[in-house]
């Protein structure tokens, strides 16, 4: 873990994309929320289907029954782009994991570590614990970057709203979950793959029930309830634990070691 962190240290421009797609999950919905109304001079308190929608979610969101129309619609777009905040720590793990693995490939210097007592699943949950660790710090540091701005630029409560509990069991629960899971897909695809691109296509099969269920709630279709998203991580938890087995048996050192040499 150690010699991961000082590679990471080395090499912060991996950073770079995961770093892009937090700005833009915390700055999208105030600019939408704040910047749009303020632009264009109307309230949000004068959309009535953005009104409705808000109230009609109460059911799913308590908090926003409790608030006035204006903070009710900018609580509703922001808790609306929350699914942009766990594609952070997706795109973020599959960066790192697939970067060292195959980077170390190209580098030849996976080969010597390959030769030491240490075993398969205890260099794979090196790599990937690092990387699962960045992952989920730039995902709490955005997401009390979004607190603290909404705290800062919209209406009274409406920060509020992003510490009930649905938006934590999104955050805490289930964008971990999904990180673990593009992780293992990561170290699938880095044992076989000769470059870092070909093997974090893989993430898009994590990434892409994400987007839709971005889509769906901006659609205003789709609001998963607290309950029904901590059944989702569970699930998707030992999905993680059923392929990091998986990951453990393909990534056949010995395999790799005879092709390189």
């Amino acid at each position: 873990m150690a010699k991961e962190v000082a590679e990471l240290c080395a090499a912060k421009g991996v950073l770079v994309t995961p770093l892009l797609m937090l700005l833009t999950a915390v700055a999208m919905p105030l600019v939408i929320a704040v910047g749009a109304p303020a632009w264009s001079g109307e309230s949000l308190a004068a959309a009535d289907d953005l009104v409705a929608l808000a109230r009609d979610l109460a059911p799913l969101a308590p908090a926003l029954a409790q608030l006035p129309a204006e903070a009710a619609v900018q609580a509703l777009i922001v808790q609306q782009f929350l699914p942009l905040l766990v594609l952070v720590p997706v795109l973020g793990a599959m960066t790192l994991v697939t970067t060292s693995i195959v980077g170390e490939k190209q580098a030849r210097t996976l080969e010597p570590l390959l030769a030491t007592p240490i075993t398969t699943a205890e260099l794979l949950a090196a790599k990937t614990s690092v990387a699962w660790l960045v992952s989920l710090t730039m995902l709490a540091a955005g997401f009390m970057a979004l607190v603290g701005a909404a705290g800062a630029l919209t209406q009274p409560g409406v920060a509020g709203t992003l510490l009930a509990a649905r938006p934590l069991a999104l955050v805490a629960g289930l964008a971990p979950a999904v990180a673990a899971v593009a992780l293992v897909l990561g170290v699938i695809a880095s044992s076989r793959a000769q470059d870092a691109r070909t093997a974090q296509q893989a993430g898009a099969l994590v990434a892409l029930p994400v987007v839709g269920m971005f889509v769906a709630q901006v659609a205003g279709r789709q609001l998963l309830s607290t309950g029904w998203l901590l059944i989702v991580a569970a699930l998707l938890w030992l999905l993680a634990m059923l392929l990091a087995w998986l990951g453990a048996r393909i990534f056949d050192r010995e395999h790799i070691l005879t092709r390189w040499t």
